[in-house]
């Protein structure tokens, strides 16, 4: 993995930004794409059904680099972002979300990395902050022990094989840098539904990637709302949607079944981890239909598979499988 290849003409990057009432933030996200040093950006913004101000801002700047998708009713991100893909002409892409910070100089490493090898994915660490505080956090403890067993310092080339843990980091879009046309050619996506869209377009990324760069460098601020209204902090029926999302990604791995049974116990663990999360938050109304969702999901388990997990890969999480199973 050391050859550049030859992308057809168009921007460096193309940033994909789906957006729902965003005026706060827009204009400042879309400006630090295009201010990137030393990069050719394209930004696409997907209007997903705003009611305030977010397109008229987007127009206020007044720039040709930036394509506004306008939609009449709001689809979830999932489906902008499907959208905005299909016209990226940049021979990279990026994911990015409306009220986020992006770190410029990140960005402009991995498009860098990415021209100094053949790689698909440049995959970069990110910060939390919460709301309008000053301070930052690192990534989560989850994620933060995966990146520190792969990556201590600079960068490193790896495939999928030698990282595979990479699977179980947070799902989230904005952390990766993509080779446009090897993503086209394969077909990536996310799922249409309003929560958790990212679980397949973060698991169909990894797979699908021939070479994947680890750059030691925070490429995103996420911004946690203080609030409630943040679609992040809805805990009701809405939250079932999770249940959705992983049916689809594991109907994707089933589809490939080598890629199953070498990556099924990174996905169990994942999926118990994500539906845990969720279970502990989900409003009391609807948590009886949710475990049962639950259940339901893990009993699509191959039975070749539990064996694995069972006698070799991680006895530990078959018992987690099997207690969930039968909560």
């Amino acid at each position: 993995m050391s050859s550049v290849t030859t992308e057809a003409a168009g921007p460096d990057l193309t940033a994909i930004i789906p957006m729902c009432n965003a005026e706060a933030t827009i204009a400042q996200v879309v400006t630090a794409f295009l201010d990137t040093p030393d990069t050719d950006v394209e930004v696409i913004v997907v209007d997903d059904g705003s009611t305030d101000r977010s397109v008229e801002m987007v127009r206020a700047l007044g720039r040709d680099e930036v394509t506004i998708i306008e939609l009449e009713r709001n689809h979830g991100a999932g489906y902008a972002r499907n959208l905005g893909f299909a016209r990226a002409r940049g021979r990279y892409s990026i994911f990015f979300d409306a009220d986020d910070e992006l770190h410029a100089d990140s960005l402009r490493a991995a498009v860098e990395g990415l021209d100094a090898t053949d790689s698909d994915v440049a995959m970069l660490s990110y910060f939390y902050r919460r709301g309008t505080s000053t301070d930052f956090t690192g990534m989560n403890s989850f994620d933060d022990a995966v990146w520190r067993q792969y990556v201590t310092s600079g960068r490193r080339l790896v495939r999928l094989e030698e990282v595979p843990r990479l699977l179980g980091f947070s799902n989230y879009p904005w952390n990766k840098v993509l080779r446009t046309e090897r993503f086209k050619q394969t077909g990536l996506r996310f799922s249409d539904t309003h929560v958790h869209n990212d679980i397949l377009g973060h698991w169909l990324t990894l797979l699908d990637a021939r070479g994947l760069l680890l750059i030691d460098e925070p490429i995103c601020t996420h911004i946690v709302g203080d609030g409630g209204g943040n679609l992040s902090h809805r805990m009701g029926r809405e939250r079932l949607a999770l249940f959705d999302a992983l049916d689809e990604t594991y109907t994707m791995l089933e589809d490939r079944p080598a890629m199953r049974n070498r990556y099924s116990h990174h996905y169990w663990d994942f999926a118990l981890r994500a539906s845990g999360w969720a279970l502990e938050r989900i409003a009391p109304e609807v948590a009886f239909e949710a475990n049962q969702r639950l259940q339901e999901h893990l009993l699509r388990i191959h039975l070749a598979d539990f064996m694995r997990i069972r006698q070799r890969r991680d006895p530990g999480l078959a018992d987690r499988i099997v207690r969930r199973s039968l909560t």
